[in-house]
Formats: structure tokens, C-alpha cells, sequence
């Protein structure tokens, strides 16, 4: 085994002396009327979610981690160190920028927020915290090189923090290469974990030793088959489906690692159809992103079920309200696969 391979595995038993966990979720940013962030409704939201799955990427693509203003992302970082502080919740932290100028002043941000808590957080000095990490992506543009690519994450890797690598084509209009997750797997030890949303799969399916690297799908879809114990390439998943089916995530996973692989498979049925169809719907809708929309619609169902008609549509960072046409379609969806939940979480 090599020198980096042996400082990535002690790494992990730093950041994860249970073993890493095999299910995340990148929660949702909800809003009031006015347009701030409804603290409360996230608390109820994280509540639930925490019930099955207890590791959360702030903010993701799903929690609106690219729209979101400075002053809003340090309300968001601060309420989660802050108000789920006695809680046992692993959290890696998004810096989900289209530049890596901006990717840094974020960083910064969070860097000193945390030293205010004295969290330490570099890899090297790393003591038990929630914080596990930060989450980059390559910098948008389509004509941007693996080369140039590189340099620019490597400003971000070099300062020594534990990190995960995010590839999201459908927001940076870029992939890295296998070559280059290959180089950062050799080079930076601190660079522990790879989130793969593309769909693609590319990375995990070159045949690469990324020297213990953990891979995670971000993609939605065919769960029971694309961990490593049923054939697949991946360790886990980082999933925006979290949000409103982490009981059903957590007895996939579960159910796999107990050999029980047709159970798993009848619920990844399940869940694969209701969310392909609901992704479908919110598709259309021109505002905000489609792993946001589309889990905005299902999660405002499973909040108060039958009674959903009743509250406020709930609400995109842009201020557009999702249109309750769509959410009388999902609703359909989630009766047709007997996912509509018999009482909301928010009653």
C-alpha cells in the first residue's frame, strides 16, 4: 500500500472512526414569504431525514448552493454548526462557486467560523468534529483544460483541508477526467472522496486505483445496482432523493449489505420510478434546478400529506412559488407507487 493510500485510510478513521457513511444528503433550503430562510422549516426538515440518514452536505446543488448569496450561506453554515451542536451529525460543507476566486472567499469564510468554535479542521491536526470536509467543484466553463481544471482546484487542495472532489456537469459544463482524479487521488491524501453526479460514471468505471478513495453516486436512479457488493463501482451515495425518501435510501443500503438484494431491489424500483417521473415534471419549470424543483414537489407532500393543499406552495430561492398543478401530478406519482406518506412530518 502506499505512503498516500496509508495517510488517506487514517485519515478516514480520524474523520469517521465508525466507518465512512454509506448514504448522504444534500438537504433543501426552505423559504418564507419574504424571501429569507425558514430556519424552522429546516429543522423539522432535518428531523425527519435524520430519522434514516444522519450525514448532510451544506449547501448542496439540492439546497440551492449555487444561487445563494455570501450573507446567505454564512446564515446557513452558522445554523447548522449552531443549532445542531449536541447532535450526532456528520457535515461536509459545499463551496459551490463558479470561480475559484469566489470558491476561496467562502472558504475563508467558513475557516474563521470555525476556528471561532475551535473545530480544527485540518487534515494534518484533524480532531473529532462534525465537520467533515469540504466539497469543490471544477470551475464552470466548457473550454476550460483538465490542465487548467487542475491548477485551479489544487489552490484549493494545497491548503490542506480534508476534501471531496464534486463533478457536476450539468451546472460547471465540464467533466475531470479519470487522469486527473487520478492525480489528485496520488497526490493530495487529504482528497478522500469523490461525489459523481453526471450520470456518466466514468470515473468510477475506468479501472483506476484511486488509492482508497471513497467514490459516492450523486446521479438519481437503479440504487440497488451501483454499489460495489452488487456489481457497481460505488461505496455509498450523496443523494438529493435524501430529502423525502431517506428511509427507503437507508433499507436499500442496509438491505445490500445483508445480502438481501430483492428486497433492494423492489424499493430502488420503487424510488426510481417516482423520481424519474417526478425530475420529468420539474423539468419544465424555469426556475431554480431540476434536483431542487423536483424535490421541493415530493417533500412538500411528505411534509403535510393529504392536507399540502392547505399550505403555502413552497417557495424557490429565485421567489417563484412551485405551481400546485405540478404538485397534483406528484402526488398521483407517489400514490401510484404507494410512497404517499400516511401523515406529514410538519403534523
Amino acid at each position: 500500500m502506499t505512503d498516500t493510500s496509508n495517510k488517506r485510510e487514517n485519515l478516514m478513521r480520524r474523520l469517521f472512526p465508525e466507518g465512512s457513511p454509506g448514504i448522504w444528503c444534500p438537504p433543501l433550503t426552505h423559504y418564507k414569504d419574504d424571501g429569507s430562510i425558514d430556519f424552522q422549516r429546516i429543522k423539522k426538515h432535518i428531523s425527519f431525514i435524520a430519522n434514516s440518514v444522519n450525514s448532510f452536505m451544506i449547501p448542496g446543488s439540492t439546497g440551492d448552493g449555487w444561487e445563494l448569496s455570501l450573507d446567505e450561506y454564512k446564515e446557513l453554515i452558522d445554523f447548522f454548526f449552531t443549532e445542531f451542536e449536541h447532535n450526532e451529525i456528520n457535515i461536509l460543507i459545499g463551496l459551490l462557486r463558479e470561480s475559484t476566486d469566489d470558491v476561496l472567499e467562502f472558504m475563508d469564510h467558513v475557516i474563521a467560523f470555525l476556528q471561532q468554535k475551535n473545530i480544527e479542521i485540518s487534515a494534518e491536526n484533524y480532531v473529532m468534529s462534525r465537520f467533515k470536509g469540504f466539497v469543490i467543484c471544477p470551475p464552470k466553463g466548457k473550454d476550460i483544460s483538465q490542465e487548467e481544471m487542475g491548477e485551479s482546484m489544487e489552490k484549493i487542495l494545497a491548503r490542506g483541508y480534508p476534501t471531496v472532489l464534486y463533478q457536476l456537469p450539468q451546472i460547471t459544463e465540464n467533466e475531470m477526467h479519470p487522469d486527473l482524479v487520478q492525480y489528485f487521488a496520488d497526490t493530495y491524501y487529504t482528497c478522500y472522496m469523490l461525489k459523481d453526479s453526471s450520470g456518466k460514471d466514468a470515473v468510477a468505471d475506468a479501472g483506476r486505483d484511486y488509492k482508497k478513495m471513497v467514490l459516492l453516486r450523486g446521479a438519481e436512479g437503479n440504487y440497488s445496482r451501483m454499489l460495489k457488493k452488487t456489481g457497481g463501482s460505488y461505496d455509498g451515495f450523496l443523494l438529493s432523493t435524501g430529502n423525502t425518501f431517506p428511509g427507503q435510501l437507508e433499507k436499500i443500503f442496509r438491505h445490500i449489505q445483508d445480502d438481501n438484494l430483492e428486497d433492494a431491489e423492489k424499493i430502488s424500483t420503487q424510488v426510481t420510478e417516482a423520481i424519474i417521473k417526478s425530475f420529468r415534471i420539474a423539468s419544465s419549470l424555469s426556475s431554480g434546478n431540476v434536483f431542487t424543483n423536483a424535490n421541493k414537489l415530493i417533500d412538500h407532500i411528505m411534509a403535510y400529506s393529504s392536507r399540502w393543499k392547505e399550505n403555502r406552495l413552497p417557495r424557490l430561492h429565485s421567489g417563484d412559488s412551485l405551481p400546485r398543478e405540478k404538485l397534483e401530478q406528484v402526488e398521483e406519482i407517489l400514490r401510484e407507487q404507494n410512497l404517499f406518506p400516511e401523515r406529514g412530518y410538519m403534523e
